[in-house]
């Protein structure tokens, strides 16, 4: 069997990030008039759908589209003090080694991807999209299925947030969902992935059992 081609999100999945999205979360607070969260209430967060957080913290609805675009704009100016998550780069070499293609697909612009690539030496992938806004993401991965001529019964996404598993569902590919990104597994896991890991050594494993 043809080794499937994998396709990763980056902010939390390739990339070590989360403890900046709460950094930077707080750094904005009293600018939004909520009070900066600890590690147990980001947790919490985390283990929530945005809508049902937002409304537990008191903030306002209406205020989201701006803050996100605020904190996004932050967290881009980080990258240069991103690492690749514990694991990633020798996951990335036996990929590689059995044959799978790989590229990105982040909301991250395509400037950050190419800095924390060549940074890191992490040479393994075909090609790296980014945006410079919110990315939606059902709409590109189908685009660039498009563009590389990718069949989707050979691509697997892979991503930390539930929107990543309804974008991959929306799309009709197979979804791994990651649990050391933004999202808990609790809260992944009712989102229904093909498969949720918790360490990237897991993917490996899943592609030499779709191989086998």
């Amino acid at each position: 069997m043809k080794a499937p081609f994998i396709l990763f999100d980056f902010d939390g999945t390739i990339a070590d990030s989360i403890h900046y999205a709460l950094d930077i979360v707080n750094a904005f607070a009293p600018e939004y008039g909520i009070e900066p969260l600890n590690e147990e209430q980001f947790e919490m967060v985390r283990s929530m759908h945005m809508h049902k957080a937002m409304k537990i913290l008191k903030f306002p609805v209406y205020k989201l589209p701006g803050a996100v675009t605020r904190v996004l704009l932050e967290y881009r100016k980080k990258v240069h003090e991103l690492q690749p998550y514990d694991g990633v780069r020798e996951m990335l070499t036996e990929l590689k080694e059995m044959g799978c293609k790989m590229a990105v697909l982040s909301s991250n612009t395509k400037e950050n991807l190419d800095y924390f690539i060549n940074h890191h030496e992490l040479h393994y992938f075909d090609w790296a999209e980014g945006t410079s806004g919110t990315l939606n993401k059902q709409k590109r991965i189908k685009a660039q299925m498009k563009n590389h001529g990718i069949d989707k019964d050979q691509i697997i996404y892979v991503g930390d947030e539930i929107r990543d598993i309804s974008a991959a569902k929306k799309s009709g590919i197979r979804v791994i969902a990651v649990t050391w990104g933004f999202h808990t597994s609790d809260l992944l896991v009712r989102k229904d992935p093909d498969y949720l890991v918790s360490h990237p050594s897991e993917i490996v494993e899943i592609v030499k059992s779709i191989l086998a």
